[in-house]
């Protein structure tokens, strides 16, 4: 998988109780960033994106759905 080689950002952008804002870190692979996010339990809201991006602040969510670049995601609407 191309996704694979290149690397994939995870974007966590929800979160349950405490709220840091927007945090984006970069894994070898999707298998590592679900690793990752599993890990953090308070992360309610977030999306695994292909490539290594450098995602800070205001992340266009949208955008990325659009784009056809979210490989996996999770959340809580409401």
């Amino acid at each position: 998988m191309k996704s694979r080689r290149r690397g994939v950002t995870l974007v966590i952008y929800g979160w349950y109780d405490s709220q840091p804002g927007t945090l984006a870190w970069v894994f070898p692979s999707l298998r590592a960033a679900l690793s990752a996010v599993r890990a953090m339990r308070n992360a309610i809201r977030w999306l695994i994106v292909e490539g290594k991006s450098a995602l800070e602040g205001e992340v266009d969510i949208e955008a990325l759905r659009r784009a056809g670049r979210v490989l996996v995601e999770r959340g809580v609407q409401g």
